[in-house]
């Protein structure tokens, strides 16, 4: 992606925010929700630890990735990038970026629902 259109894309992004309100703020909650999980795993010491991209980021816009985790797989530490989206929108994320795996949230998902979720795309990442 060249550097011009990416800054064009993060700008028409920035210029629909303010009309998709509420869609954002279902966003950052369901980011909240996977955040608070993955410190419980790490506290856990189930994983290393993550790391949320910023926003707008090259990492979030161009290549679709929400938060990397770091995990101990066969004796050496690796990485699993993640992307956090609604059912709704899983399968068109899933066509633009294949190699990211999808984490779906609902906002009634509990935070065993959303550990045993990201368990899951560890465990396939291995």
């Amino acid at each position: 992606m060249k550097e011009k259109k990416f800054y064009e894309i993060c700008e028409d992004i920035r210029r629909r925010i303010p009309f998709q309100y509420w869609s954002y703020k279902i966003g950052e909650r369901r980011e909240e929700k996977i955040r608070h999980s993955l410190q419980e795993l790490k506290e856990r010491g189930i994983i290393r630890d993550f790391l949320q991209t910023d926003k707008l980021s090259f990492s979030d816009v161009a290549r679709g990735i929400d938060f990397f985790i770091i995990y101990v797989g066969s004796a050496k530490y690796k990485v699993c990038p993640i992307s956090v989206t609604g059912e709704r929108w899983a399968e068109g994320d899933r066509e633009r970026h294949p190699e990211i795996p999808v984490v779906t949230i609902s906002l009634s998902d509990t935070s065993t629902s959303i550990k045993n979720k990201i368990i899951e795309v560890i465990s396939q990442n291995k």
